[in-house]
């Protein structure tokens, strides 16, 4: 049985009178309501995020979208090598390898959609294509094997790439960015250590969302 961490606490009895009281009683009854319409709302979403939180965060249409959103924030924020691009045409790639439950979301988001004026172009690689892959400014690794995985990110040190994924001990195997957790309890993992390595430059807002993992 779920259990509420809200309580609705009744309005007090003040002596206030005319004008005053007919506005503090408003007020009250409004945060009254409010509360309310916060404790269904949890009540009704706890059941989902119950049942999110033994998957990966890319099995939800809901996850998929907040990964989405995150990999768009980090195209925007992080900075990347001049020397990474061929010229001022050159596209933003943004490549996913492995499962790709990603590639239908993200190609509907990066429609058109420009990084620091350049237009995105979304690739699909595979592991056998590593070479590719170094020529990207992301990577979203989907589920495969560990020792795929970790041969995968093991390519791309040194080299200007940020891997992101929400595989289980991503950041531990050398991934950049771990979407860690599922649901309310999702956070970010990241591996500073492999970030310092590739020259990427993250700002400070992110690093306050996440943990860091050496």
């Amino acid at each position: 049985m779920l259990k509420s961490a809200f309580t609705i606490i009744p309005c007090p009895r003040a002596r206030i009178h005319g004008r005053r009281r007919r506005l503090y009683r408003t007020s009250c009854n409004t945060l009254r309501t409010a509360a309310r319409l916060l404790l269904a709302l949890c009540v009704s979403l706890s059941p989902s995020l119950r049942a999110e939180a033994s998957g990966h965060l890319s099995d939800t249409d809901l996850g998929r979208k907040v990964m989405v959103d995150y990999i768009v924030h980090f195209a925007h924020h992080l900075q990347w090598p001049i020397e990474v691009f061929s010229g001022s045409a050159a596209p933003f790639r943004i490549c996913v390898m492995g499962e790709d439950e990603l590639v239908a979301p993200l190609t509907a988001r990066l429609h058109r959609h420009r990084v620091q004026g350049r237009l995105v172009a979304l690739e699909q690689v595979n592991d056998g294509e590593m070479l590719r892959a170094r020529s990207c400014q992301i990577v979203v690794m989907g589920d495969m094997d560990a020792e795929r995985m970790a041969k995968a990110v093991g390519a791309l040190e040194f080299f200007p790439v940020l891997t992101v994924s929400d595989v289980n001990r991503f950041a531990i195997l050398g991934g950049m960015v771990e979407f860690a957790g599922s649901g309310a309890d999702m956070a970010l993992q990241l591996n500073k250590t492999r970030l310092d390595r590739a020259e990427l430059k993250m700002g400070n807002s992110l690093f306050r969302l996440s943990r860091q993992v050496n």
